[in-house]
């Protein structure tokens, strides 16, 4: 609102005087501006009695629990996008190798210095249990003693027997400490990682899923391809980089749980670089397979959901 301009001391007269055409346009010119402010009204407290306003509290104290306890089960059930859940795959990438028992203990209770060490996968440098007893067998072929030739023509069967029984002692020496140079109980984490990348490759490659798993319904028949076919086992397919990724992820997230670990914020970054990439290749397998069932299989077996593949991740 424009302010009020100030007026002569002069009357209406002098006005009309000195201004001739606002003779008839002075009352309304002198008019006072309403100042009064607008009448508000007062909003009237409703009374509420004691009962009322209890009831009322109790109430809200029942809905703060029930959203506590839905957030404590949802919570609960979800998974997390980074390491997922435990899965029996995952724990047997995880799981250490059993210690070979002592030497002396083991012959004195007539127990095997390798239990626990047959299995392909908890042999280091690429060895499998195939390889190991056939050159253990050879180098027991290689060792053995020839059977010398006496200058009489009679053979010693004593010493014979004794050079046999010696040669078979020294055998079982050396393939004990073989045992013990190849066991994964004294390899390091490294060597723990390769064993791993190996078993996700012979686990999840095309080069094995196309015989085991079923195929899509809608998916063009194998036979009638014209790809090239594969030469060596599959190592670049989309689950076969997602799981060594996950490998790789839950080694640096189990390190980074240790004391000195919270500090590391090199690995950390590694971490969710890792995360990310996993998460495209997972993205592109989903569009790529349209949820079938190389998608799915990947997924139950990493023990990853959709929160691992769709939303954003925050560490």
């Amino acid at each position: 609102m424009p302010p009020r301009l100030p007026l002569p001391s002069c009357g209406l007269s002098g006005l009309s005087g000195l201004f001739p055409s606002l003779r008839m346009s002075a009352p309304r010119l002198l008019a006072p501006f309403s100042t009064t402010p607008p009448v508000l009204t007062e909003r009237k407290h409703v009374h509420r009695d004691k009962v009322t306003i209890a009831n009322s509290e109790k109430r809200r104290i029942k809905n703060i629990k029930l959203q506590a306890d839905l957030k404590t089960i949802r919570l609960s059930s979800a998974v997390n996008p980074v390491t997922g859940r435990d899965t029996s795959f995952v724990k047997s990438l995880e799981a250490a190798p059993p210690a070979l028992p002592p030497v002396d203990w083991a012959r004195a209770n007539n127990v095997s210095t390798t239990t626990g060490h047959s299995d392909a996968l908890h042999l280091n440098y690429y060895l499998t249990p195939q390889d190991l007893a056939t050159a253990i067998a050879a180098s027991k072929y290689a060792t053995t003693p020839v059977r010398p030739l006496a200058v009489s023509g009679v053979q010693d069967t004593y010493i014979e027997s004794e050079r046999i029984a010696e040669h078979e002692i020294q055998h079982m020496h050396a393939v004990t400490a073989i045992h013990r140079i190849v066991s994964l109980s004294i390899g390091s984490n490294a060597d723990r990682q390769r064993v791993n990348t190996i078993r996700c490759i012979d686990t999840f490659g095309r080069h094995v899923t196309d015989d085991s798993l079923p195929p899509d319904p809608n998916a063009p028949d194998r036979a009638l391809s014209r790809k090239t076919p594969r030469a060596g086992p599959d190592t670049g397919s989309s689950e076969v980089q997602a799981a060594i990724l996950t490998v790789k992820i839950r080694n640096v997230a189990n390190m980074l749980k240790t004391i000195g670990g919270s500090k590391d914020k090199h690995n950390k970054r590694n971490l969710r670089l890792l995360c990310h990439r996993r998460q495209k290749l997972l993205k592109y397998l989903k569009r790529k397979e349209k949820g079938g069932v190389r998608y799915r299989n990947i997924m139950d077996a990493l023990g990853l959901d959709e929160a691992a593949v769709q939303k954003e991740l925050s560490m």
